[in-house]
């Protein structure tokens, strides 16, 4: 009972009920002295005649339930004038503020749930920006430091070491490409649906990726071996998907030693669904526990020392989430990540 009437709807069939059930107990209560009156004065005694009778009765009664109605209605939704001021103050200088629900019809709280819904995404949304941004300002300005240095060096010696400031503008080049790079991701991520791209043949993308990185191995005295199928078909994007496994390839031939092993293939998930997996290892050291998952955040290295500007794990994790997958670190030794994304069931266009 309590359930219905926290409903609008509820609350206004209550409201009707009640002023019938008044209405026919006011009927059967004035009946006695209606007979009385009729017997007193020896014949029907009636105000108004027929049928202005049922006119006035009809009147009376729409009457009361326009105004049942309206207070019943305004009793009910009093309450969002006070969920409308908790909206006005949402903004970026209070973004965690929400609209409660505890007090709203049921009619109108899946709405306000829906707003804080997209409040919630939103501020999730504007808050990585804002990290980006400070993340962005914070890493460029050493690259920029250092190039500024160099040219402050170079007009007091009065000579350009132009090895060296290619090497700083090449440097901040590809940063700010891997910043722009990054930042794309995270938006196909957040507007496309993965169901709508087409099926392309991942085990291709992947012998594509190696063949790229094969010379540079080969100069640094590496090994790369390669063990894929024919075909994995997969939804998603071959330009995306190119880059996860180029930087996979480019993680382990910097950061690690040893042979380099790319190995693909299918595994049963959870409820039987078909996944197709992508695992790159080594012969190093691999990534210090301690670090988790946050080894995938932007700007965050597995040594301080090490070369690069930790974007390209981040860059790893936002195309496999974009492509309904997720990416991770398998403990122990030899060091290997792994991605899982899930199978097409469609035959392979591209």
């Amino acid at each position: 009972m309590s359930r219905s009437l926290g409903s609008l709807r509820g609350r206004l069939v209550a409201g009707m009920l009640l002023m019938f059930s008044l209405g026919l107990g006011g009927a059967f209560a004035l009946d006695p002295l209606d007979r009385q009156a009729q017997a007193i004065a020896g014949r029907d005694v009636f105000l108004f005649q027929d049928p202005y009778q049922d006119v006035l009765i009809l009147l009376v009664y729409s009457a009361g339930a326009i105004l049942l109605i309206w207070l019943v209605s305004g009793w009910s939704l009093r309450h969002l004038a006070s969920a409308s001021r908790e909206a006005a103050v949402v903004g970026p200088g209070n973004p965690g503020a929400r609209i409660s629900t505890k007090r709203l019809p049921e009619e109108v709280r899946p709405l306000v749930g829906a707003i804080n819904g997209a409040l919630d995404r939103l501020t999730e949304a504007y808050q990585a920006e804002q990290r980006f941004v400070a993340d962005a300002a914070h890493e460029l300005r050493t690259p920029l430091a250092v190039l500024s240095l160099h040219l402050q060096r170079a007009k007091l010696g009065g000579t350009l070491d132009w090895g060296t400031i290619d090497h700083d503008v090449e440097q901040l080049n590809k940063l700010v490409g891997q910043l722009l790079d990054l930042a794309r991701k995270e938006h196909a991520r957040q507007t496309k649906v993965a169901s709508a791209r087409p099926v392309i043949n991942l085990s291709r993308l992947a012998r594509e990726a190696a063949a790229a990185v094969f010379p540079l191995a080969d100069q640094a005295g590496r090994s790369l071996d390669v063990d894929l199928p024919d075909n994995l078909a997969v939804r998603g994007s071959s330009e995306d998907l190119y880059d996860m496994i180029r930087n996979l390839l480019d993680n382990a031939l910097i950061h690690g030693r040893g042979e380099i092993r790319l190995v693909a293939g299918v595994e049963i998930g959870v409820g039987n669904e078909r996944l197709a997996y992508i695992s790159v290892s080594d012969e190093g050291a691999g990534v210090p526990e301690a670090l988790g998952d946050t080894v995938f955040d932007r700007f965050r290295k597995g040594s301080p020392d090490s070369i690069g500007h930790g974007l390209g794990l981040a860059i790893v994790r936002e195309i496999a989430r974009g492509h309904d997958g997720n990416v991770a670190f398998e403990s122990g030794k030899p060091c290997q990540i792994r991605v899982v994304l899930p199978m097409a069931n469609e035959a392979i266009q591209a």
